[in-house]
């Protein structure tokens, strides 16, 4: 069971407790998720996220939901070498500040506790989180004010989707394709905007998603399913042997910026 499979464990950051530990910030190993195929993004991470993955939708009960897509079958995360490298330039900012989460509950005065998942720190190697002082590092400060921005851009995310949605453009999709050696892969359970409904709304319909941003975020998700291709690319030099099912986006395990279940 790889660790993207197991229910990661995580602690609140303490100064004294973590002290003397370190993080190897610029040699990840980003094998806790090679086996997501869907991280989340914020709706600020798209005109980056557009150019490197294919970002689709989803909606339900909790709202919408706005995802990169890094797989085309169940466990296989494309963006993962075999030594645990992240193989493409950007990185989604929920994969950024790991190990690091907001926790939803709140402390004394009202603010949201950081915590980290213990076993990615060691005594040796990386960098230390902590000065001599018991002061946050620069580095660990900029990653705890991302994280905060992230809380407030996912909820952000969540309602433009969500106006998407109401605006009756967002359509269930489905990908199939066959790798050459006949093997079948299909991925479904998405929601993609359907461009001629979008060119359809009214003025004034189309005037409110301009200002609530995602106007924006519909054309640079139009723009980004262009990188399914790439996607097919990287599984066909895989020549993967097993056969596989369907990967449904709603239900397989998601990279999420709130504290993990």
């Amino acid at each position: 069971m790889t660790p993207a499979q197991t229910k990661p464990e995580f602690t609140i950051l303490h100064r004294e407790a973590h002290r003397l530990l370190k993080f190897k910030r610029l040699d990840r190993d980003m094998n806790w998720v090679s086996g997501v195929i869907t991280v989340n993004l914020a709706a600020s991470e798209m005109p980056s996220a557009a150019l490197a993955f294919p970002c689709v939708m989803t909606h339900g009960e909790e709202g919408g939901r706005l995802l990169a897509v890094t797989g085309l079958e169940q466990g296989r995360n494309l963006f993962v070498g075999a030594q645990g490298q992240w193989l493409v330039d950007y990185m989604p900012a929920v994969l950024r500040t790991w190990p690091f989460r907001l926790l939803n509950q709140q402390d004394g005065e009202g603010a949201r506790p950081v915590a980290v998942q213990r076993e990615a720190l060691n005594l040796s190697e990386g960098d230390a989180l902590f000065d001599e002082k018991g002061q946050e590092m620069p580095w660990l400060q900029a990653v705890m004010q991302e994280l905060v921005a992230l809380d407030a851009a996912e909820a952000t995310t969540s309602t433009m989707v969500n106006a998407l949605h109401a605006a009756g453009v967002l359509t269930e999709r489905a990908l199939q394709a066959v790798l050459p050696n006949g093997r079948q892969m299909e991925l479904t359970g998405f929601l993609s905007v359907d461009e001629n409904k979008l060119n359809a709304l009214e003025d004034k319909v189309v005037a409110d998603l301009h200002r609530q941003g995602a106007l924006a975020m519909a054309y640079l998700h139009l723009l980004s399913l262009r990188k399914f291709k790439d996607l097919m690319n990287m599984a066909v030099a895989l020549e993967p042997q097993a056969e596989t099912t369907a990967a449904p986006l709603g239900a397989e395990k998601t990279a999420e910026a709130s504290e993990p279940a």
